[in-house]
């Protein structure tokens, strides 16, 4: 309980930093104003139809090529200072150690990772306040974006899919999409710490802004089977279907990439706490064994 305590303690620490870091209110602005553009003309379209729009844009945002590639590009912003060491960081590292500090850290991730997508969540329902519509079902305005061109007619640019419409239910989808953009988010920021805290250089920032790019590279010129090294690729919900179930990029895959991915990066982040006694110790032994 007591490395419990400490971590809990150290990830409180670094949330209460979030009110002095303009960079973070700054991204989470520009996300907002990209999704809301976004969104504009499926509003002109709902009113244009005198039809209200259900709140499940959430889904078709990050199934989008434009809109999940902006997203994690925020995501990237959001840990690109990990691994988040200041003034008291020698501080809580003397009192909580190695580990409860490595862990308050994950911890502190993996809720700022929950916060982003809560909030982007949150901002794909605003747009349509005063003219939304609640129900279980997709309603008309998604379903006829989904399954006609009538959109392109006002300016429609989100892509929103039959396969989606048609294979899941909106809640359903609303979840799913939910806990695979939460877990690439986490991901995405655990890679990021891992290499930035291992090297003390923003290696991990570039890493995870390659691993963002991927997702372009692989439409472009790559083969489909490289999709299954693809987070981005993997937290759509969309990627789950046609030819890339040739490839047995599955479902239960995807589950199973982040599942297994987080783990590890987990490990990984606490050693990368200890590698300069790590490091030490194979100097140590090398030495040893030339002797």
């Amino acid at each position: 309980m007591t490395y419990i305590n400490k971590a809990l303690h150290i990830a409180v620490y670094h949330f209460r930093l979030l009110t002095v870091h303009v960079r973070i209110p700054i991204i989470l602005v520009m996300i907002a104003l990209f999704i809301n553009e976004n969104l504009r003309t499926v509003l002109l379209f709902s009113k244009a139809v005198n039809i209200s729009v259900t709140p499940y844009a959430f889904p078709h945002l990050t199934n989008d090529y434009v809109c999940q590639l902006i997203i994690m590009a925020g995501a990237i912003l959001l840990f690109c200072d990990a691994p988040f060491e200041g003034k008291e960081s020698p501080y809580l590292l003397s009192r909580g150690g190695r580990f409860a500090w490595g862990a308050g850290q994950i911890v502190y991730m993996t809720g700022l990772a929950f916060f982003y997508v809560s909030f982007i969540l949150i901002i794909s329902i605003l747009p349509f306040f005063g003219h939304l519509s609640f129900g279980e079902e997709w309603g008309k305005i998604w379903g006829t974006l989904a399954k006609t061109d009538a959109g392109a007619q006002f300016g429609v640019t989100l892509h929103v899919t039959e396969y989606m419409v048609s294979r899941y239910a909106a809640r359903s989808a609303m979840m799913i999409s939910f806990v695979l953009e939460w877990a690439c988010v986490v991901w995405l920021g655990l890679l990021v710490y891992f290499f930035n805290k291992l090297t003390s250089r923003p290696i991990g920032t570039f890493t995870g802004a390659f691993c963002v790019l991927l997702d372009v590279c692989i439409s472009n010129d790559w083969a489909n089977w490289a999709y299954k090294f693809s987070p981005i690729t993997l937290a759509q919900t969309n990627t789950y279907a046609g030819y890339n179930l040739q490839n047995n990029i599955t479902f239960d895959y995807g589950i199973r990439f982040f599942s297994i991915g987080i783990v590890l990066l987990v490990l990984l982040c606490i050693l990368a706490n200890y590698k300069d006694k790590i490091w030490g110790r194979l100097t140590r032994h090398i030495r040893m064994r030339k002797v």
